[in-house]
């Protein structure tokens, strides 16, 4: 039986959610691709169908992870620094930090994708300018961009390697503290 092209967009964007979800929270390089394909309710048989391999995968997971991440900065207009500083709490949450599933990529699968093919470096490094970009365009500044990417995304990944709650939330409370300072009195525009 043939299935249409909505049919295939459909199984492959339900593949790499899935799959992407499962690699946040259990780490790509160490899961199979059963696991992967299972995560979604698929074949390893079906996973081949839409990736060459398992490289094809984690390019194709890291590109659609990061611009779902981009989306959740769609509704925040330039100069909004209280929609940003909303964007800022929802990351700098014990939520995301509790759920990695469900979060960004950054911090559940960078030291994983630093290892990686110099394709999926390749596809990181777009999707991550492109996301450096959009802060730059709410911000005004590429050294605040980076500054709060860098801070939320590593107190995110220090937050969970942590044993405590209470380190956990003394942590993202801080670096979102500094987050909002930042965005309150952002160097002069670049």
């Amino acid at each position: 039986m043939r299935y249409s092209k909505e049919h295939k967009d459909q199984i492959r964007q339900q593949l790499l959610s899935k799959s992407g979800s499962y690699a946040k929270k259990h780490g790509f390089a160490a899961t199979g691709v059963d696991a992967l394909a299972g995560a979604a309710g698929l074949t390893t048989g079906s996973l081949y169908k839409h990736f060459d391999n398992k490289t094809a995968l984690f390019s194709a997971l890291i590109e659609a992870e990061l611009d779902r991440t981009l989306h959740r900065f769609a509704n925040v207009k330039p100069g909004d620094t209280d929609a940003m500083l909303k964007a800022l709490a929802s990351y700098l949450s014990m939520q995301h930090v509790r759920s990695p599933e469900s979060g960004c990529p950054l911090p559940s699968l960078t030291a994983e994708i630093a290892q990686s093919t110099d394709d999926v470096r390749a596809v990181f490094e777009t999707g991550v300018l492109q996301f450096k970009n959009v802060l730059k365009e709410l911000t005004g500044s590429d050294t605040t961009a980076w500054t709060l990417i860098a801070q939320n995304v590593g107190a995110v990944m220090i937050a969970r390697a942590m044993s405590h709650d209470s380190v956990k939330r003394e942590i993202v409370n801080a670096v979102r503290a500094a987050g909002a300072n930042l965005l309150v009195n952002t160097p002069d525009k670049e």
